[in-house]
Order: structure tokens, then C-alpha cells, then sequence
């Protein structure tokens, strides 16, 4: 299926995660355009951890906050022992994160939770990376990881 003209391929997407994922994983002084940016360390966390009755709390409210239509309630968080890539699953309305520790990061729950509160373009059969998508999803990383991390993505993604 061909993308959209406002689609991002799934490769540019990871592509730009992962380098704004680096610069959030030493944290600190960044130069971005002549500005200075000074960002806080990304966090990972555990299953364990993500299960708290807060984390819990913090997805239903971001999810209630952005969302615009589709389930009453947010996504339920769950673990995959399997190895393969986070993915967001609407029929069942949930997150599945792989449970190695890189996957478990408040950058990633925010791909994630980007997917259930916009609607996919294509029917269904892939993960849309489209305008809608790519704002909502920087939106949850201003509020969940900093404004900063945000501008980079926001340039990574070509908003």
C-alpha cells in the first residue's frame, strides 16, 4: 500500500526516534540552530514500573487530554516476552512493548500512544506516520519528555 503524501515512511520515523533517543540518553547541552537546549535524560523504565497505579494514570490522562473520538478509555499497557517492535493494536486497544529495556522509554510509550488517538488513513493495515500522527505525537513527547526534546523531533519529522 503506498503511502500518503503527508506519510512518513516508517524507516524515516525510527530514523529521526533514534537520533533524538541518543541525544536524550546522554541528556545535557545541545546546539540546535544557533539555540542552546538543554535536555533532561530520557528515562527507562520497568514493566514493574509501568504498571504503577501513576504510570497508569499519567496514560489515561494524556489519552483523554488528545484524544477525539475512538474508545471511552485509554490503551492498556502490555509486556510481549517475544522479541519484535513496540506496536500499538486497535482491534484490542492496547500498547505491546517488547520487554527489553530499550523499548520501555517514555519517547516510545509516546509513538505508541500517538497511534491510538489518531486514525489510521489507510483502513487499518499499517502504523500511518501522517501529519495528524506526527503532531499528536509531539505534543505527548512536549509534555511527557520537555518542549526541547519536542523542537528536535518536530525538525526530524519535518513539521
Amino acid at each position: 500500500m503506498s503511502a500518503t503524501d503527508d506519510d512518513l515512511s516508517i524507516a524515516t520515523v525510527y530514523a529521526a526516534e533514534d537520533g533524538v533517543q541518543e541525544l536524550l540518553r546522554r541528556g545535557g547541552i545541545v546546539d540546535f540552530y544557533g539555540t542552546t537546549l538543554d535536555l533532561a535524560q530520557n528515562r527507562v523504565r520497568s514493566f514493574e514500573q509501568w504498571q504503577l497505579p501513576f504510570m497508569q494514570a499519567m496514560i489515561e490522562a494524556l489519552y483523554q487530554k488528545h484524544r477525539a473520538g475512538g474508545p471511552v478509555v485509554g490503551p492498556v499497557l502490555r509486556e510481549s516476552k517475544k522479541a519484535g517492535h513496540p506496536h500499538y493494536r486497535p482491534g484490542k486497544h492496547e500498547i505491546v512493548l517488547p520487554s527489553q529495556a530499550v523499548y520501555w522509554t517514555d519517547l516510545v510509550l509516546c509513538h505508541e500512544l500517538a497511534h491510538a488517538l489518531t486514525p489510521d488513513s489507510s483502513g487499518g493495515n499499517r502504523a500511518a506516520h501522517d501529519l495528524a500522527w506526527r503532531r499528536t505525537y509531539c505534543a505527548l513527547v512536549s509534555e511527557v519528555v520537555g518542549r526541547e526534546a519536542s523542537m528536535l523531533l518536530q525538525s526530524a519529522l519535518n513539521l
